[in-house]
């Protein structure tokens, strides 16, 4: 009789657990990088049987024996993903890659430096491990990584299998979050979403919604969550652990993203007798963001209907100028953004382009400035300028993807003119991939390009770009000496949002240098922008297509305005492909 009530009060208990387990919310999505850069985000990984999500720290006694154990977890079948993540401020990025190499270990230690993740998940110790459905986002299964071998079998073999939570021991996260309370609006939060957000969320910028009080933050507070967490927002982040620094980085800091997520998660609360962005008089965003230009170019109304694939325009637009010029930037303001792709304006003589402006692209000129979405406007450093010779005009090569509306483009060109010849003579050029074949469903398709640096050149920007397959690309300079520098990694390349990359200290190339470009493209079904993974992709011009550039703006030592003007250079040949 004790037997039988011994077993049904451990039956009742399991299934109190299962129950506890059963009904547990689904974790949010998130995104972080691990030990060597790479970008994970959870839900890409949808696709797999099992993941098992390992609380690592180097100090940890266990460490060898768990790294045993997680070992014999993955290794019960290709669908079972194992991942680590270290939540410990203290230990860095490069100790724990060194130290991972240094036993042989492959899992990707997820690099959780503001603790926000663990935290999420309810993660309380050192080693302790997680078991999670992919298909439904749910953790069936907390407790040491002994019980997760057993608990990772169960899942694989019943997708609806849970289980009861382990024993966990070990040391505990040495969390360091602040405390919601003591997170202000006013003060806090405030200065965050004005230095970081407010500039596109405002009426009339870019975003779509706007900023203009409590409220509506408060409103949209749950979005604002899951693109930061999933480091969509603030958008053009890199990999600020390695490269040269680069100006106006765009990513918020580990401190800010600690307290807008608490201050969110404690509801968003208001506190003072005031709201410092519902009393914010930002005004109207200025048409061109350099300021007034010296010369405004409307570009001529373009009609774009609202379905179908349109063919590059190329549009001849007259200057009308009477004299050389020399410009210090040039931006362009969209008409309508929702169709407009992008815009690459090519320095031509009358001599170059047909009246109707149907050249379909021979005979361009010198590509000397262009606009896509997110990318910032042309603006030459250093007191340094491209040269328009008299009498020239611009060619415009216009890419329009319909938006399922009909709608006329009128954009507008501001070119902004030095008032004496410039110091130095701003250029371009590209490391890129023109001759590839992606096949369908490729995940990590890696592709490469490089430019030869022929002579002493100074780099100031890097832009990378590819279409929606584009998933990660970094620059790397190989000098003549043998050595080699990594400059700029983008992680998580996003077709959306076109950044430029100008580095904080113009960097020396000797002669002969190789600027690589490397990257990869994701052609599978895990794409969420992928046009179509089951077909093939190739390099072509239209957003259906492919491209791999990685363009970069430099100077040549020895090119001076004088040079320029004394050989009254002829536009050279535009940069094959370019878009």
């Amino acid at each position: 009789m004790k037997l039988m009530k011994r077993a049904v009060f451990a039956t009742l208990m399991s299934s109190l657990a299962l129950a506890s387990f059963a009904n547990a919310a689904a974790i949010q999505d998130f995104a972080l990088l691990d030990e060597t850069g790479k970008f994970h985000q959870f839900s890409y990984y949808g696709d797999h049987q099992a993941i098992v999500l390992y609380a690592h720290s180097m100090d940890t006694p266990s460490l060898e024996e768990d790294l045993a154990t997680l070992n014999n977890i993955s290794d019960q079948g290709e669908g079972i993903l194992v991942l680590m993540m270290n939540s410990q401020p203290a230990e860095s990025r490069n100790a724990i890659a060194n130290r991972a190499q240094e036993r042989g270990s492959s899992f990707p230690v997820l690099m959780d430096d503001a603790q926000l993740v663990a935290s999420s998940l309810g993660m309380k110790h050192l080693s302790e491990t997680l078991v999670i459905n992919p298909s439904t986002m749910q953790v069936v299964h907390r407790g040491s990584v002994a019980s997760a071998e057993r608990a990772t079998r169960e899942l694989v073999q019943n997708a609806a299998a849970f289980s009861a939570a382990g024993e966990i021991s070990g040391a505990l996260i040495d969390y360091q979050l602040p405390e919601a309370s003591l997170v202000s609006y006013t003060q806090d939060i405030v200065p965050i979403l004005q230095d970081n957000c407010v500039s596109c969320h405002r009426d009339g910028a870019i975003a779509p919604w706007s900023m203009s009080s409590h409220a509506m933050v408060r409103g949209w507070s749950p979005m604002m969550k899951e693109v930061v967490m999933t480091r969509r927002m603030p958008p053009g982040q890199i990999d600020t652990h390695v490269g040269r620094k680069i100006k106006h980085v765009a990513g918020l800091t580990v401190e800010e993203r600690r307290k807008l997520i608490s201050w969110i998660d404690a509801g968003a609360p208001r506190d003072g007798d005031s709201d410092p962005l519902a009393s914010m008089d930002l005004g109207a965003p200025p048409r061109f963001s350099l300021g007034e230009p010296d010369l405004v170019v409307r570009i001529p109304p373009q009609e774009i209907p609202a379905t179908g694939v349109i063919d590059y325009r190329y549009v001849p637009v007259k200057l009308n100028l009477d004299r050389d010029v020399w410009i210090s930037g040039m931006e362009f303001v969209p008409g309508d953004r929702k169709v407009l792709h992008h815009i690459i304006a090519y320095l031509t003589s009358p001599a170059n382009v047909a009246g109707d402006g149907k050249d379909r692209g021979a005979g361009l000129g010198e590509n000397i400035a262009g606009f896509a979405p997110g990318r910032q406007p042309d603006q030459f450093a250093d007191n340094s300028g491209r040269f328009i010779p008299k009498g020239s005009n611009l060619l415009l090569q216009m890419h329009y993807t319909t938006s399922g509306m009909a709608s006329v483009d009128e954009s507008e060109v501001g070119l902004f003119i030095h008032d004496e010849p410039p110091s130095y003579v701003m250029s371009g050029g590209s490391a890129g991939q023109q001759r590839f074949m992606i096949p369908p469903g490729a995940k990590e398709h890696p592709l490469a390009g490089e430019m030869l640096i022929e002579r002493d050149a100074v780099l100031y920007q890097m832009t990378p770009h590819m279409h929606f397959r584009g998933k990660h690309m970094s620059y790397t300079a190989e000098y003549p000496d043998g050595t080699s520098e990594l400059l700029l990694s983008v992680p998580k390349y996003d077709f959306n949002w076109q950044f430029s990359y100008p580095l904080e200290e113009p960097l020396a190339l000797p002669a002969g240098t190789r600027l690589v470009a490397t990257g990869a493209m994701d052609n599978s079904d895990r794409n969420p922008g992928n046009p179509d993974p089951s077909k093939p992709v190739f390099f072509g011009l239209q957003t259906m297509h492919e491209m791999f550039f990685g363009f970069v703006t430099l100077r040549y030592e020895g090119d001076t305005p004088e040079s320029m003007v004394a050989t009254r250079l002829e536009p050279g040949a535009a940069v094959a492909g370019s878009d």
